[in-house]
């Protein structure tokens, strides 16, 4: 009996020790380094809002407790900071991303990408990304139907970011005259615009309208007049959503897979190939940062919204998407083609 007692101690030992080794080699390796956390949008929008949000909490979590410094890194409506995380980064752990939102769209759709959804491990999300059009409202639009009746000029990021192909598809489905004028680096430079005059419209997460922008939202300077999302929200409950003007299974198709976009949020991700030890370690840092009572109290301060997700059930959500059937696929990519050449007509 003593022996048996012997040998169950000796195999919890063996138990115990590979991860108590493992973690103190991931804090070996991160103490005194700095973490690269990279969004690729300016920081004043919710990008930014998220990754100063994870730069004040998620060190302390982290065995070593490295640095954690914000790095913006925006253009071509986050494919450039897509490019770099995937590409160019290092892939030992030291670099973290706010990922934008249409890396998921982007690799389904869009063929030549230099990035795949599916290769990046996901360490968490804190926040789905929904997104509103908003107009000014010395434009005189206040809904969809006025904007059949006259032109309404849009600033967006990148021809292919939601902030264009968002009004586009209401140009598609109901005969709007949203003009897309793409070029902003991000979507402060948008909101200087319409402020001056120079656009009527923008397209942007729901975090961004009703928290960085909810003052002018309360005060009916911008007006919401529809919704990207997968239903409507409940906080609009009559702002129409696109996905309501699709008029056939591949429209359909296009803005289920189009709002993926949702799903994705504000979640953070390393490149590929980081050594899974240190992927590990990251998710439960996240997890344990996401129920610190300082993180918490931080975000309720700053009224900042939080829908959480683990890196794990996040993982297996992108996988799921991108078990889409090649046909309905190809179809949507074919509409998708048409969405393009019609902004780059205007």
């Amino acid at each position: 009996m003593r022996h048996l007692l012997m040998l169950a101690a000796a195999g919890a030992i063996t138990f115990f020790a590979a991860p108590v080794k493992a973690q103190n080699a991931v804090a070996d390796f991160y103490k005194g380094k700095d973490i690269q956390v990279v969004i690729g949008a300016d920081v004043g929008g919710s990008y930014g809002l998220y990754g100063q949000l994870v730069t004040r909490h998620l060190k302390k979590h982290i065995p070593g407790q490295p640095n954690l410094v914000l790095q913006a890194m925006p253009g071509a409506g986050g494919l450039k900071a897509l490019g770099y995380t995937y590409n160019a980064a290092p892939r030992d752990g030291t670099v973290i991303t706010v990922a934008h939102a249409e890396v998921l769209f982007e690799t389904l759709l869009v063929d030549g990408n230099p990035f795949n959804a599916k290769d990046y491990t996901w360490i968490g999300r804190m926040m789905d990304a929904d997104f509103v059009g908003l107009v000014t409202k010395k434009s005189g639009v206040a809904n969809l139907d006025d904007v059949k009746k006259k032109q309404v000029i849009v600033g967006a990021t990148g021809v292919n970011s939601v902030t264009a192909v968002g009004p586009q598809l209401f140009n598609e489905f109901i005969g709007t005259k949203f003009k897309m004028v793409p070029g902003y680096k991000g979507t402060n430079e948008v909101f200087f615009a319409m402020e001056k005059g120079e656009a009527d419209s923008i397209a942007v997460s729901w975090v961004t309208a009703a928290y960085i922008q909810g003052e002018k939202l309360k005060s009916g300077e911008l007006i919401p007049i529809y919704a990207v999302a997968g239903e409507r929200l409940k906080e609009l409950p009559n702002v129409p959503n696109v996905i309501e003007f699709a008029r056939n299974p591949t429209e359909k198709a296009f803005v289920d897979i189009y709002a993926s976009s949702a799903l994705i949020g504000r979640a953070l991700a390393v490149p590929p190939q980081v050594p899974a030890e240190r992927t590990a370690a990251l998710r439960v840092a996240f997890e344990a940062m996401v129920k610190d009572p300082d993180f918490i109290k931080d975000a309720q301060d700053k009224n900042i919204p939080l829908n959480l997700m683990t890196g794990e059930k996040l993982n297996a959500e992108v996988a799921r998407i991108m078990a889409t059937p090649k046909e309905t696929v190809e179809n949507a990519k074919a509409f998708y083609k048409k969405v393009l050449e019609n902004i780059e007509k205007q």
